[in-house]
């Protein structure tokens, strides 16, 4: 059985801790069984490289972004048919 798409998208202007979020939000859902498939951006050549970086001063850029950071979930929802 397929299992159903659901896409999240994390956006914000540069540097504004967009991969971070990823990251972090990535290793919640896969340390809690969810399949993720990981579709990095331009930044990064493959995921492997993605978690390098991310891993680097991650706990340092962690607090930075706490003290920095407002973080607003949206949700919206797609049209039925939007994966077909």
């Amino acid at each position: 059985m397929e299992k159903e798409k659901l896409i999240i998208t994390v956006s914000g202007r540069a540097m504004s801790g967009k991969s971070r979020l990823s990251f972090l939000l990535k290793k919640f859902l896969r340390e809690n069984g969810f399949d993720v498939k990981h579709e990095v951006s331009l930044d990064y050549q493959n995921e492997n490289q993605f978690e390098r970086q991310m891993s680097k001063n991650f706990d340092d850029v962690i607090v930075q972004m706490k003290e920095q950071r407002e973080i607003i979930i949206k949700e919206e929802q797609l049209k039925r048919d939007y994966f077909e």
